[in-house]
This record gives structure tokens, C-alpha cells and sequence, in this order.
């Protein structure tokens, strides 16, 4: 139930909002602008890349192994 102060009201409870850049953001960006936002180095290319094989090394193993429980369970 909730809680009522001695007034009868219900207390202010908090809340927190985020804002991002696009949303401040009132005029549309340009399509040639966004791609060339979104363009990656070689550098991030290779660090990205490094980044993906890290990330499958940890959740392969852990999928197989899902799915070896799983054939074992039938």
C-alpha cells in the first residue's frame, strides 16, 4: 500500500530523466554529415574487430555448452 503523509497526500517520489544530444537537437541532420559521423578509422576498424572476437571467445563457449546440456537433458 502506499504510504500517505499526515496530510493524506502521497509523498514525491523521484525521478530521473535522460536527456541525449539528439534530443536537444531541434533541425535534422544531414544525411552526408550522419555518414561521415558514423564513419570508422582503421584504427577503430581493427580495435572494433579485436573488441567482436574478445566478446564471441566469452559467449561461444558458454552457448555450446547451453546446447550440450541441453542434448544431454533429452
Amino acid at each position: 500500500m502506499a504510504q500517505h503523509n499526515e496530510s493524506g497526500e502521497k509523498p514525491d517520489l523521484a525521478h530521473n530523466e535522460f536527456i541525449h544530444d539528439h534530443d536537444l537537437a531541434m533541425e535534422k541532420v544531414d544525411t552526408a554529415e550522419a555518414m561521415h559521423m558514423m564513419a570508422l578509422s582503421e584504427e577503430e576498424k581493427v580495435l572494433a574487430n579485436k573488441l567482436r572476437r574478445k566478446v564471441d571467445m566469452l559467449i561461444m563457449p558458454l552457448v555450446v555448452l547451453v546446447y550440450l546440456m541441453n542434448y544431454i537433458d533429452r
